[in-house]
């Protein structure tokens, strides 16, 4: 597989099923760890337009997000340390763009620690812009909490 289209390609909708493979990942990569629980709700409710990328057979990245009427959210994207800086968080959000877009979404919106310099760039870079703060946000696993970015896009028609 090589370039953004091949990495598309190695996107699918993710679900309940997914859900050991996304909580693991998850873990190793956030402060605020979540339950299986909540994972498995995320993945099996209503409003789950979550992805998962795989590659050789194993999950190397996920973007869990949801849409409500006109705005989809990322509630989390995470790429395996080992996958990283290959496209991989790019075409994930380009992925969800897309089925956003297609079940509705006019913007997505999206939370990033105001310490995250990959991430800020990965929004950046991507059109969304950042128009609120939330002081004190991350908290939970750090020594100092971190304000987050509220980050927006509108989605073209």
């Amino acid at each position: 597989m090589t370039g953004r289209d091949g990495l598309l390609e190695a996107l699918r909708a993710a679900d309940a099923a997914d859900a050991d493979a996304v909580a693991a990942l998850q873990r190793a990569s956030f402060d605020d760890q979540w339950s299986m629980e909540a994972v498995t709700g995320l993945l099996s409710g209503p409003a789950n337009l979550s992805l998962v990328a795989e590659a050789q057979g194993r999950l190397v990245g996920f973007l869990i997000g949801q849409c409500v009427v006109d705005t989809a959210e990322v509630l989390a994207v995470a790429v395996d340390p080992g996958a990283r800086r290959a496209g991989w968080g790019g075409a994930l959000l380009t992925g969800f763009e897309r089925v956003a877009r297609a079940s509705g979404a006019e913007r997505v919106i999206l939370d990033v620690a105001a310490d995250n310099a990959a991430a800020l760039a990965l929004y950046a870079g991507r059109g969304y812009q950042t128009v609120a703060r939330r002081d004190r946000y991350y908290a939970i696993g750090r020594a100092h909490p971190v304000d987050a970015l509220v980050m927006a896009k509108n989605l073209p028609i």
